[in-house]
């Protein structure tokens, strides 16, 4: 098996992952080697009703003939795909298949991995993943990564932006807007984006607090942490970081073109306005890993399951992204 091979996990079964796994194939094949984690027998239904073919095999150096079908990797689940309805019997394989997947990049066995979405309260109810708060810092795990290194970078066609904290509750967010972590994730990014994307990278931080702080009126976390974090980075040739900029000037003013990234502060700083712009194209780039991984920028979509007619194109863009990571 040759490392230009992208692996492919279905996230959650009964989600829309599988099917816009196999829309994604369907689109990709003549671009992109791809093979799919996933139970031959159980998925076989569902590729049918889209007219694409399969083929089992136990083992990735089996793959072959990646446009004629679509290569399975078989992992046998305990309980049939039954969309728009989470069983907690498939958290096993579902972890299985991520952790399958991490050490096949890992052994170099293929180039990358594309990541379908997960139900998290699902998996927490399995031990394994029961400190885990999702993909990322369990891949960063499986890696044996410093924690809190990997770090997560959304973007669609207009900008590039990571949120300095994720899922955090907002009434904590100010205690980790520290300088010493800001340092690390401003250097991490630099060092990924010299990897992956080339030239000096150009990076706008925003504030914390409305109007940025207003030099200390409205908020002293600008003042004290994210200024002099910036600061740091004032006298280095190897790249350009701004800030910190008020959010909503930042983006009403589209500023953000200017910046090849943008590290907000938050969740919701960051997404909703890249959500905004463009939800259907939205992807994940997990950075700061040994290997490549991406993933759709949406959810389970448990919702719309049944409906089978969920929109592919944010996990055609996973693909399409780590093939351009792969490949520089």
């Amino acid at each position: 098996m040759t490392t230009n091979t992208i692996i492919l996990t279905m996230g959650d079964p009964a989600g829309v992952g599988p099917e816009v796994l196999l829309k994604s194939y369907k689109k990709a094949r003549e671009k992109q080697n791809l093979v799919a984690i996933s139970d031959f027998y159980k998925i076989k239904g569902l590729a049918k009703k889209y007219n694409v073919r399969l083929r089992k095999i136990n083992c990735i150096d089996e793959a072959e003939n990646f446009r004629d079908h679509l290569n399975i990797l078989h992992l046998e689940y305990n309980s049939d795909f039954l969309p728009g309805e989470l069983n907690v019997k498939n958290s096993a394989s579902v972890i299985e298949s991520i952790k399958i997947a991490t050490e096949l990049c890992l052994n170099k066995k293929v180039g990358a991995m594309v990541t379908g979405p997960i139900s998290k309260s699902i998996l927490r109810s399995n031990k394994a993943f029961r400190f885990f708060s999702g993909h990322t810092d369990y891949i960063e795990h499986l890696c044996g990564c410093k924690k809190n290194i990997a770090t997560m970078m959304m973007l669609n066609p207009f900008f590039r932006v990571i949120p300095l904290t994720i899922h955090e509750p907002l009434n904590e967010v100010p205690m980790k807007i520290k300088k010493a972590f800001i340092e690390e994730k401003i250097s991490l990014i630099i060092a990924e984006m010299k990897k992956y994307f080339q030239g000096i990278p150009k990076i706008a931080v925003l504030g914390l607090n409305p109007h940025a702080g207003e030099d200390g009126e409205i908020g002293l976390e600008e003042k004290s942490d994210i200024l002099p974090a910036i600061s740091n980075f004032q006298n280095d040739k190897h790249c350009i970081v701004d800030g910190p900029f008020p959010a909503d000037g930042f983006f009403g003013s589209k500023d953000y073109q200017h910046y090849d990234v943008t590290i907000a502060m938050y969740h919701d700083q960051a997404l909703i306005p890249l959500k905004l712009l463009a939800f259907s194209d939205c992807i994940n780039v997990t950075l700061g890993l040994p290997i490549i991984r991406t993933s759709p920028g949406h959810g389970t979509g448990i919702d719309i399951a049944k409906n089978f007619k969920a929109d592919c194109n944010s996990f055609y863009q996973a693909i399409i992204f780590a093939r351009q990571m792969m490949f520089t």
